[in-house]
């Protein structure tokens, strides 16, 4: 990918960010960006370039308007700065944030906001390393305030996991598979799981059950056979969707929740159990998850299952019920 996103120090970046430039953002020309994509900080990161080449790699097989939101100040002789806002399904997107902080960084983000509220996007979320100060007072003071600290934790699969025993007679918990999407059935569970969700509370109500459903369904490599349905006494108690990641032979743990009604009877230990118990019998050897840092009884209940600490980042997010738009 390195046609895409030249590597520092290639040939085919030059010097506009020392040139005049007008600094009032414009959508890249198609010619530009290989050079605009360079001028984001994820290109610059060896902790995120991979991330960002995988969202190039997506955007390069959708339709051509998808890079509409990749705006540039533009130099002399090419982008002096740029940001992206990619978007994702559900009405969603990702930003990715320039290299630098200058003024037409300012500019830039503020007007990836605006583009946001015109495309009637509801959410643009930006996730960055907890550690970034620069780039987080970038976002925070133009448009998009701190939403959340994540927690990125891990567990080995060192084995598989054995299958429950058969039950005798009815069982009082079991697992289905959710089937078909889009499902009624799970857009309802999922809205009865967020009622006193404590896991980022400064997104609930912003997305619809199917919205978020759609977005998940894009992580990663799509599992619909580990999309399931936990039931306990003859109801749906809870949900576990998980997805995949051949390339670093991973499980992941994107969502699970209990209904309130069932909230304190052990049903989130039996969730982590059978996450474990299906990435050890696909052969995995990492399930992965993220977490609110704030949501102190899911960490503790992840602990308790082995899971430990790998990194930190902090999510920054424009909302359409924040506001509609920012000042240019």
């Amino acid at each position: 990918m390195t046609q895409i996103i030249p590597m520092p120090g290639s040939e085919s970046l030059d010097n506009s960010e020392h040139q005049p430039s007008s600094e009032r953002p414009i959508p890249c020309p198609p010619p530009w960006r290989a050079g605009a994509l360079q001028r984001l900080r994820a290109a610059n990161d060896p902790g995120a370039v991979a991330e960002l080449v995988a969202a190039v790699e997506l955007a390069s097989d959708q339709p051509e308007q998808l890079w509409d939101g990749l705006l540039i100040v533009a130099g002399n002789t090419g982008p002096s700065a740029a940001v992206w806002v990619q978007p994702q399904p559900g009405q969603t997107a990702q930003l990715w944030p320039p290299l630098s902080t200058s003024r037409a960084a300012a500019n830039l983000v503020r007007a990836a906001v605006n583009w946001a509220a015109e495309q009637e996007l509801q959410i643009v979320q930006a996730v960055i390393d907890t550690e970034d100060q620069e780039t987080a007072a970038l976002l925070r003071n133009n448009g998009l305030p701190r939403l959340a600290d994540l927690l990125y934790l891990n567990v080995p699969v060192t084995a598989e996991m054995p299958q429950p025993a058969p039950a005798v007679g009815p069982p009082l918990l079991s697992f289905e598979a959710i089937g078909p999407l889009p499902s009624a059935r799970l857009e309802r569970l999922m809205s009865l799981i967020e009622d006193r969700s404590l896991d980022c509370p400064g997104l609930q109500g912003i997305l619809s059950p199917s919205q978020a459903i759609e977005g998940f369904r894009r992580q990663g490599q799509f599992a619909p056979e580990h999309w399931c349905v936990l039931r306990y006494h003859g109801e749906d108690a809870g949900a576990l969707l998980m997805t995949t990641h051949p390339q670093i032979e991973s499980f992941e743990l994107m969502y699970m929740g209990i209904v309130p009604r069932w909230r304190g009877h052990g049903l989130g230990a039996r969730l982590i159990e059978e996450a474990m118990r299906r990435a050890g019998a696909a052969g995995a050897k990492l399930v992965l998850l993220s977490v609110d840092a704030t949501n102190q009884p899911a960490i503790r209940l992840y602990e308790q299952a082995g899971f430990r600490l790998y990194g930190r980042r902090t999510l920054y997010a424009w909302t359409a019920q924040h506001t509609a738009a920012v000042d240019g």
